[in-house]
């Protein structure tokens, strides 16, 4: 039988705060306020289908063999709705680090789905493929509401959380010519933070920051607020608060941590950014420090 391949791209739906709210009877109404940036050509997705061979579901990141949770999940979904038999093969194409809070798992969750409903001929809305992202991402305990990220661009706010289209979202304009920098460190388990004691105090202080992002929605009060919020939450480790100092001397418009990792991201204006970057660099070679276009479209289509 014909193999067949499907392409789809997102971007990183990066979080700078968020105010978790896990308390609801059905996965409809779990998720996070919150918000953060998009960073436009981050995962790429090329998907394989090979009717005639067993069942079976692999998956590479960047040419490695990577059983990632959320791309087994979501080629499972997609299978079953599809209908889809014999051995698929995801080749994931990731240019930010995983597991740093740049929502990553979605991602590779969103462009499997998109890839995978290619293959089979299926159409399939963006809301309803960020309804399964949902689902998923509960499921497996890797994210709450990063989807938002993919039904809007630029500086985006959850208001309130929830399955699409339950979901409310709005935006921050941005200055023109900026880019967004990101400096990683290490990552951090999701699973162990969302899990663990205290998450009340995190919601409390998260809703007292989002409420203040809403009296003044700028890009320079939105990471004041988020860099507050991560202080007070306890969530800036040592390595953070180093970054954090490095920052202030720097001429950029704002800074926070990524939620949840031990990295942060800092606007900037696009005449700053190559200096910021190369004084990043020296300061600590060890991170990963890249500058990203804010934005970004999702696609997906048929390979020939």
């Amino acid at each position: 039988m014909t193999q067949k391949r499907g392409y789809a791209c997102a971007p990183a739906p990066l979080s700078s705060i968020f105010s978790p709210k896990i308390h609801g009877e059905s996965v409809e109404e779990v998720g996070a306020r919150g918000g953060g940036f998009t960073l436009a050509n981050a995962v790429e997705t090329r998907a394989e289908h090979h009717p005639g061979d067993e069942d079976q579901i692999q998956v590479y990141v960047n040419g490695v063999v990577f059983d990632h949770v959320t791309s087994l999940k979501a080629a499972e979904v997609s299978r079953r709705i599809l209908g889809l038999r014999g051995r698929i093969v995801l080749k994931h194409s990731v240019g930010v680090p995983i597991g740093v809070g740049l929502g990553t798992s979605a991602s590779l969750a969103l462009t499997t789905i998109l890839a995978l409903f290619r293959i089979a001929g299926r159409g399939i809305s963006l809301m309803s493929a960020c309804r399964l992202v949902h689902e998923i991402e509960i499921g497996c305990g890797t994210g709450l509401n990063s989807e938002a990220g993919f039904l809007s661009s630029g500086l985006i706010l959850v208001l309130e959380a929830g399955a699409p289209p339950r979901l409310k979202i709005d935006s921050i304009p941005l200055p023109r010519d900026s880019l967004l920098i990101v400096i990683a460190a290490s990552p951090v388990e999701k699973q162990r933070v969302l899990g663990r004691g205290g998450l009340g105090e995190i919601e409390e202080i998260g809703d007292r920051k989002i409420d203040e992002i809403l009296e003044n929605p700028t890009p320079e009060n939105f990471l004041e607020k988020s860099r507050e919020f991560a202080l007070e939450a306890g969530l800036a480790t040592k390595r953070v608060q180093e970054i954090f100092e490095e920052l202030a001397r720097l001429p950029v418009i704002g800074y926070a941590q990524n939620m949840i990792g031990e990295a942060c991201h800092a606007l900037a204006l696009r005449r700053d950014a190559e200096t910021i970057v190369r004084t990043l660099r020296e300061v600590f070679p060890e991170y990963f420090v890249r500058m990203f276009e804010v934005g970004g479209l999702v696609g997906s289509f048929i390979e020939i």
